[in-house]
């Protein structure tokens, strides 16, 4: 596939990346709600975090582009990182906690698509198997959810802000060894407006702006959700866990599945999984049975689907382009999608409860299904 040396590296990233993530989507609302924020305002922090993604990534992919520096842009957006949120301990107010988190947050989304892009370039042809990279990621995640559950329990839920700053430094540190090798430059004969336009692309960013809005709640308000209907700190980790288990299992066998069924149809079904997960987290939220098989459904809803989606615009968007499509689908679907779904799931919780919040997830995510299934069309060949 790739070389040991570029493998590890690699994969240190995502190890690292993600498992900031993991002290990030279940504790951090967590923390802010002992921190007395309200859940309008942790919804809209959260929002904030993930609303940066709108611009954030498509400035970064233009800067990468044009430089040729995509490891400098790394580098830069992880060690700023770490610097700005070694404040967070320090803020006290909604505001001033919304301003730190709008320009932690504008730095973090330099790292990711543009690593997307290298990992992607560095595989070439054998781009099907980006999952066995990516699946470090969600090892590094489900670790990360698993310590962080048993240290909040002894330590307090205080600790979290000292436990991600920790984890930023370690990504800072992994992206030292990233190199600009195999990037291709070839220029594109088409812009990136007309890549766009096409009716495919059309389909594939709403339909993964329109899962990402399915997600809103469940990044933002899953943890209290689960808190509100009595399961303990160390029960919300070990669901969480169970996701990202079920997601690494997915990731070793996409790579085979891509080949037999095809980008176009395991797009699709996401969808279905998607809305179905909503759907039974809604309306049996106290059956810890049910809540299991729903999150078990991450496997299908995030694990298949974000590598179907990367491995679509990789191929739609090709030479010179690659790093801006890479950021497009992260400012239209994690960015646009991620952030509104946060921001409506913060407006309704109070008014209308948690469980109708979720009703209107698996409205988006069945919207989503109807957008791929008139819309997405893939050119994919068998690779081996």
């Amino acid at each position: 596939m790739i070389k040991n040396k570029s493998y590890i590296k690699l994969c240190a990233f995502y190890f690292f990346y993600f498992s900031t993530l993991g002290a990030f989507l279940p504790y951090w609302p967590l923390y802010l709600s002992y921190k007395n924020f309200t859940a309008y305002e942790i919804g809209v922090i959260t929002g904030i975090m993930i609303g940066t993604k709108v611009i954030a990534p498509n400035l970064w992919g233009w800067i990468a582009d044009l430089s040729g520096l995509r490891h400098r842009v790394i580098q830069l957006g992880s060690f700023c990182c770490f610097i700005i949120f070694s404040f967070v301990s320090t803020v006290e107010n909604f505001f001033s906690m919304a301003i730190l988190i709008f320009f932690f947050s504008f730095f973090w989304n330099a790292s990711l698509p543009q690593f997307e892009a290298v990992t992607m370039n560095t595989l070439g042809a054998s781009y099907n198997k980006y999952s066995y990279i990516r699946l470090w990621g969600s090892l590094g995640f489900i670790i990360s959810v698993l310590s962080l559950s048993f240290i909040t329990n002894k330590l307090g839920i205080e600790i979290i802000p000292l436990c991600i700053l920790s984890f930023l430094f370690l990504t800072w540190l992994s992206t030292l060894y990233v190199k600009n090798q195999n990037i291709n430059t070839e220029r594109h004969n088409n812009s990136l407006i007309s890549i766009v336009l096409k009716p495919a692309i059309i389909g594939i960013l709403v339909s993964c702006f329109l899962m990402q809005l399915s997600h809103g709640p469940f990044y933002a308000f899953f943890a209290i959700f689960l808190a509100e209907n009595n399961y303990t700190t160390t029960s919300i980790g070990l669901i969480w866990s169970l996701g990202v288990i079920a997601e690494i299992l997915i990731f070793l066998k996409i790579s085979s599945w891509i080949p037999k069924y095809g980008l176009q149809n395991l797009f699709i079904i996401s969808f279905l999984f998607a809305t179905l997960r909503w759907l039974l987290i809604s309306l049996f939220p106290q059956d810890i049975v049910i809540v299991c098989i729903a999150t078990v459904f991450h496997a299908i809803t995030y694990g298949m689907y974000h590598a179907v989606s990367i491995s679509l615009i990789h191929e739609y968007f090709t030479g010179e382009l690659q790093g801006r499509g890479q950021a497009l689908y992260s400012s239209i679907s994690f960015g646009l999608g991620g952030s509104i779904g946060s921001f409506y799931s913060g407006y309704l919780w109070e008014s209308v409860g948690g469980s109708t919040v979720f009703l209107y997830a698996s409205l988006f995510a069945f919207l989503g299904f109807i957008v791929s299934l008139m819309l997405v069309k893939s050119n994919y060949r068998n690779l081996k």
